[in-house]
């Protein structure tokens, strides 16, 4: 199973989490005070995940070749989905779009975005491989340092310590309503090396209920350049689409168990510091019980 950040669903978890009513208060002007203070709270967490969300929309367009139309580009098409159900308006998707396929919407040239990756050593000898797209890389390279810095990590090669895979995470058709019906559906298709079912957040599989049935989740591993392939096949089978990319799995056998709690809260605080980054899309470990 291809284990990447969750860098979003936690963004969307801490935003559902604020209230401004939550602790009692002693006078109006305080009231208010609290009341314009959760507010801002609330304001910052909704940016950053329509900065997230956001980034993940123009990445599909530029992984997809530049194809901005979603039911020609099932990675945007999924994306769009995913940005929908956390409420991301219609214009920052719209935006987002334009960015990813280098059009600035008003007849202008607009700056034009890169995906890049970053790599660099943390905490407890841990690796970190970090995704970003970015119109700046001087600016973007500066953020990534500097929170490496802070936490006394530096930025060095460690693509090595992962391997490169695609991932497709569906639920199965309700006909499919056991794991070995969903293998026997999935030996059908080409391009997939293996597959497992996945457990959700308990916030998140209950948000999802809200809008679908409970159903269970799985994950299928791909090589990259199948990515697409395996997730049309995986739809024409009845399965939805629930997320794909490409992303990197910690080999086996150079996974990393951070030792002392010191240095665990080290590296959290840097995969924290490295998401709160606007520009970053996903971020990778190969701390095996971070």
């Amino acid at each position: 199973m291809l284990v990447r950040n969750r860098c979003l669903s936690r963004l969307f978890k801490a935003y559902r989490s604020f209230s401004a009513l939550n602790s009692p208060v002693a006078s109006g002007h305080n009231k208010w005070s609290s009341i314009k203070h959760g507010k801002a709270k609330n304001d910052a967490e909704r940016n950053k995940i329509n900065n997230k969300f956001a980034n993940q929309i123009a990445m599909s367009v530029k992984l997809g070749n530049g194809v901005t139309d979603p039911s020609m580009n099932i990675r945007l098409a999924t994306s769009i989905e995913l940005a929908n159900k956390s409420n991301v308006s219609k214009k920052v998707i719209e935006n987002a779009i334009r960015k990813g396929s280098g059009s600035s919407g008003s007849g202008k040239e607009a700056n034009v975005s890169e995906l890049c990756v970053y790599e660099g050593m943390g905490p407890g000898g841990v690796a970190v491989v970090v995704e970003a797209l970015t119109d700046n890389k001087n600016r973007t390279i500066g953020l990534i340092r500097s929170a490496f810095n802070k936490a006394n990590g530096s930025i060095t090669p460690t693509l090595f310590f992962f391997d490169k895979k695609g991932y497709v995470t569906v639920t199965p058709p309700h006909e499919l309503d056991t794991e070995d019906k969903v293998l026997e559906r999935v030996l059908e298709i080409q391009g997939i090396e293996d597959i497992a079912s996945v457990e959700e957040d308990a916030e998140d599989a209950e948000a999802d209920a809200e809008t679908e049935p409970a159903s269970p989740t799985y994950e299928a591993v791909t090589e990259p350049a199948d990515t697409n392939k395996v997730a049309a096949l995986l739809k024409e089978q009845g399965f939805h689409i629930r997320d794909l990319g490409i992303g990197y799995n910690a080999k086996p056998d150079m996974a990393v168990a951070v030792q002392g709690d010191d240095a665990l809260e080290k590296l959290q605080k840097l995969t924290a510091a490295l998401e709160d980054i606007d520009e970053v899309t996903s971020l990778y470990t190969n701390a095996s019980n971070a």
